[in-house]
């Protein structure tokens, strides 16, 4: 069933062709490690090249022997292997900072290796956690449309239509052997009380919530491309030099200002700005006002512009 599941998903949303090569992030979990297997039995099916790689954190003493665990295990399969290891900052962020360094070593790895993807394990159960995660943070409809099936830097999730249960089942039935990481248990992070708690109380009022949370960001992701096409088209006539002209935002439907503020809002100061920014940006197009940007970013309202104010 995973099986073909996954070859659908890799057709219907394009996410490889025949000759491309791949390489899959494989930390030892139950989902990475049935993904490595899968793709390596579709591999000559599909007419793709599969490599694998597991990245060292240099977070957690165990890490060393699961790097091992997962080189055994690729060799198992024929897959050529790949140790990579990084360096992670110690901060608030800890699990962002990593999970950035994690994809920044293995794109460089299939770049050196001249793969085009890069293939990681996220559920739809991942898929519907992230939207919920996102729903309690406060996210706007572009953040309902959760984990992208394909990044544009070839990040691509061959799991997403697939549900953890069965994909654990699948490491069963073949009697794959996966690592259980620790914090994925540890009740301090978000994303393991949505998954322990939450999910569970809302699947008791709904048996389908993780299929309609995930058809929610198919949905949301459609409206979001909708949007961008619009926003590419109308984006050029907004702006005149670093300037954004005020009359053409507010003739605009509201959610492609939004996207036209935050498009400019990031080439200005660096950074995606935040929903009270975008809100705070909006209500300039009145005539009137300063918002501070992320990089203590000044943007004023002057003649008719939004422009950014030279720093003093």
């Amino acid at each position: 069933m995973i099986l073909a599941r996954v070859r659908r998903t890799l057709e219907e949303r394009a996410l490889l062709r025949t000759g491309q090569g791949v390489l899959v992030g494989c930390s030892g979990g139950p989902d990475s490690v049935a993904l490595v297997h899968v793709l390596s039995r579709l591999a000559d099916e599909l007419g793709l090249r599969v490599q694998v790689a597991c990245v060292d954190h240099g977070l957690r003493s165990e890490a060393a022997a699961e790097l091992r665990a997962v080189a055994a295990f690729a060799g198992d399969l024929g897959l050529p292997f790949e140790a990579l290891e990084v360096h992670v900052p110690r901060g608030a962020s800890l699990q962002a900072q990593a999970r950035e360094a994690r994809y920044e070593a293995l794109l460089a790895c299939a770049h050196r290796r001249k793969l085009e993807a890069v293939a990681v394990g996220h559920t739809r159960d991942d898929q519907a956690e992230t939207v919920l995660e996102r729903i309690l943070r406060g996210c706007s409809t572009r953040g309902l449309a959760g984990i992208d099936p394909m990044r544009p830097d070839g990040v691509l999730r061959p799991l997403l239509d697939c549900d953890r249960a069965d994909v654990h089942a699948y490491v069963r039935e073949h009697r794959l052997a996966a690592i259980q990481d620790p914090s994925n248990l540890d009740p301090r992070h978000l994303r393991v009380r949505i998954r322990s708690q939450l999910m569970p109380a809302l699947a008791d009022e709904d048996a389908a919530i993780v299929r309609h949370l995930a058809a929610l960001a198919d949905d949301a992701r459609a409206d979001r491309q909708l949007v961008d096409d619009r926003a590419d088209a109308l984006y050029p006539e907004a702006r005149r030099g670093d300037d954004l002209r005020l009359d053409v935002l507010r003739d605009a439907p509201r959610s492609l200002r939004r996207a036209i503020l935050a498009r400019w809002a990031e080439a200005r100061s660096g950074a995606a700005p935040g929903r009270a920014q975008i809100e705070a940006l909006e209500a300039m197009l009145r005539g009137r006002g300063e918002v501070l940007l992320r990089g203590d970013v000044r943007v004023a309202v002057i003649q008719g512009y939004l422009r950014v104010l030279d720093a003093t």
